[in-house]
């Protein structure tokens, strides 16, 4: 885990607030191919993206996650998240990004 992330609250136009950060973490983030990508979007669609984090109380599937890649904020949007074997020890997020300037997932 060698990525620095944030997790935002989801944003509410209607009130006029963004999305808040609501916790940092170390990540995992990695693209999904292949059948691994086939398996996913059986749970969700549109999944791209497997990031995986130290068990973290909290998080939701409506909140995004924020990245850095290279100077450039990468954005993407919780789809499923699990925890693999139920004993609190790191946390399985399928995600797809967005905003992005080429690709299928905007």
């Amino acid at each position: 885990m060698f990525r620095w992330i944030t997790f935002y609250n989801p944003a509410n136009p209607t009130a006029g607030t963004g999305g808040d950060p609501y916790r940092d973490s170390w990540a995992s983030v990695r693209a999904l191919s292949g059948q691994e990508l086939d398996k996913a979007q059986q749970i969700a669609q549109r999944v791209s993206h497997l990031v995986t984090v130290p068990y973290r109380p909290g998080l939701l599937e409506s909140m995004t996650i924020g990245m850095y890649d290279f100077g450039t904020l990468r954005t993407f949007q919780i789809a499923d998240i699990e925890d693999p074997d139920e004993r609190h020890v790191e946390l399985r997020i399928m995600a797809f990004e967005i905003n992005q300037n080429a690709g299928s997932a905007s």
